[in-house]
């Protein structure tokens, strides 16, 4: 009878620990859906708040205002591709 005891008072002991290990991986989950949350709330945020790409004009038509406000300006068309290339994405490809 004894032994039945202290396997039980075991057993009984083992349960309440797993209970209690099922109750701080409950909590833990918990946690990491109110982490995940925040972390698509702040990825929609930064996706939302994200600039807009410029449009930028024609490079011939952009020639042609530079040529119209500085008339010896020695810019060429590939010049004004170059630039647009380079304010469109930061490594002088041609953007048209």
């Amino acid at each position: 009878m004894k032994a039945a005891n202290k396997q039980l008072a075991e057993w009984d002991a083992e349960l309440n620990q797993l209970h209690e290990r099922n109750g701080d991986l409950g909590l833990k989950v918990q946690m990491l859906e109110q982490e995940l949350k925040e972390a698509r709330r702040s990825r929609d945020e930064s996706e939302n708040s994200a600039p807009t790409v410029a449009e930028f004009p024609e490079p011939a038509d952009l020639l042609n205002q530079l040529k119209a406000r500085r008339k010896k300006s020695r810019a060429d068309l590939a010049d004004i591709n170059a630039i647009l290339g380079l304010l469109a994405d930061g490594n002088g490809s041609n953007p048209v």
